[in-house]
């Protein structure tokens, strides 16, 4: 004899169909650390190949070698002080171009068939975003909007403060770093050194500062944008459940 299926509770997400793909790390509770141990997890999933420990170290030690060279070159006097920005100079120049250089070859196959790789990231994206809302949806709708308006409120106070230290960061980019770095060496000719040697430590120190300040501003930046990504996600679970 036919049995009769049961009708569904209330709020409880109807099936979807999703594409097979590899399972994804599971939604263990509708709390902030486990968003963002689910979110690290698709951004590993579908942001394509990782940097190595080759790339980011080189990234590092040349930005490092920047910072030293303008300090260094500062405190030193003479000889002492050109010698230890020319070091400084290599440092960063072998530092950056090998980093540069490994990133090309990592994201070469992306440059090489460009618009067919973005349809597929795109794609696979998309499937998994859609399993990570599935999950979210699992939890009752009305704890989902507790945990929105909290979230909406907390990146709306974020970026009023963060505005006053960040300022345009995310919409200048690197622009200001390049001018900062074009009125400081705009004169200078190459074989020049003796330059470097004239650099004060209160403009080495002021030069040193500006880039740790540029790098906290771009974690800052990158802290709002995660926090973002939690409204955004919390966002779509409850108009799918509206719709």
């Amino acid at each position: 004899m036919d049995t009769v299926p049961a009708p569904a509770a209330p709020n409880t997400p109807t099936a979807t169909v999703v594409p097979t793909v590899d399972a994804a790390i599971a939604l263990q509770g509708l709390t902030f650390p486990a968003l963002n141990a689910a979110l690290d997890d698709y951004l590993a999933r579908t942001d394509g190949p990782k940097a190595g420990p080759w790339e980011r170290w080189s990234l590092i030690v040349g930005v490092a070698g920047a910072g030293l060279a303008m300090l260094l070159g500062s405190v030193l006097s003479g000889m002492a002080g050109v010698v230890a920005t020319q070091l400084g100079l290599a440092v960063e120049l072998l530092g950056l171009g090998t980093s540069l250089c490994l990133r090309i070859r990592r994201e070469w196959r992306q440059f090489r068939e460009a618009r067919r790789e973005h349809a597929r990231e795109i794609e696979e994206g998309y499937t998994r975003y859609q399993q990570l809302v599935q999950q979210v949806r699992a939890f009752p709708l009305e704890q989902r909007r507790r945990r929105l308006r909290y979230i909406r409120d907390r990146r709306t106070t974020m970026h009023e403060r963060l505005g006053l230290f960040t300022g345009g960061m995310e919409r200048l980019g690197i622009l200001p770093l390049l001018v900062a770095l074009y009125l400081q060496f705009k004169d200078w000719r190459w074989g020049n050194w003796n330059a470097f040697a004239n650099i004060t430590l209160v403009q080495g120190a002021l030069a040193f500062w500006i880039l740790v300040a540029y790098a906290l501003s771009w974690y800052l930046v990158h802290l709002r944008a995660r926090v973002q990504a939690y409204e955004l996600l919390l966002a779509e679970a409850n108009a799918q459940d509206g719709a």
